[in-house]
């Protein structure tokens, strides 16, 4: 894997069938996730959620920011990141790649193992998204650190 690695921050409120945060390729290159952490910094009640990391095929329509590189020294990303989405992604169908149900009070985090990373297509506006599925109690602001490389 390459050395040029990058970090995305996001927050949104975990609102069912929304996409909290996404990553889209460019065409020459192939991102890959190896760590993301997800956690609330509301008020601590028992709400949980259901979240999806997913493949897409369109990135939708999202407030864009820039990925951080973690290496100063590292070119900037070829990859874009999104958040607060106001139209959803083209998801894959059959497409999903992480799956995790999370108490607000609690903080998720999954980390790669070795050559098990998630890797996105070279194909621009592909990528893939953490969208929340469902519910329970009510929707809360939600933290998400993904970090890729590419």
């Amino acid at each position: 894997m390459s050395a040029r690695r990058y970090s995305v921050a996001a927050q949104d409120t975990n609102t069912a069938a929304t996409t909290q945060v996404g990553v889209t390729s460019a065409a020459t290159i192939r991102p890959w996730i190896y760590d993301l952490v997800c956690g609330s910094d509301a008020t601590p009640a028992d709400n949980a959620a259901e979240y999806v990391l997913q493949r897409n095929t369109a990135a939708g329509t999202s407030t864009a920011f820039t990925p951080i590189a973690l290496d100063p020294a590292s070119p900037a990303s070829l990859a874009a990141a999104g958040q607060n989405h106001s139209v959803e992604p083209t998801y894959t169908a059959a497409g999903l790649l992480l799956n995790w149900a999370q108490n607000q009070r609690a903080t998720f985090r999954w980390v790669a193992a070795p050559e098990s990373e998630i890797i996105f297509p070279a194909t621009a506006a592909n990528g893939g998204g953490v969208q929340t599925i469902g519910i329970a109690g009510s929707a809360v602001n939600m933290n998400f650190q993904i970090y890729f490389g590419e």
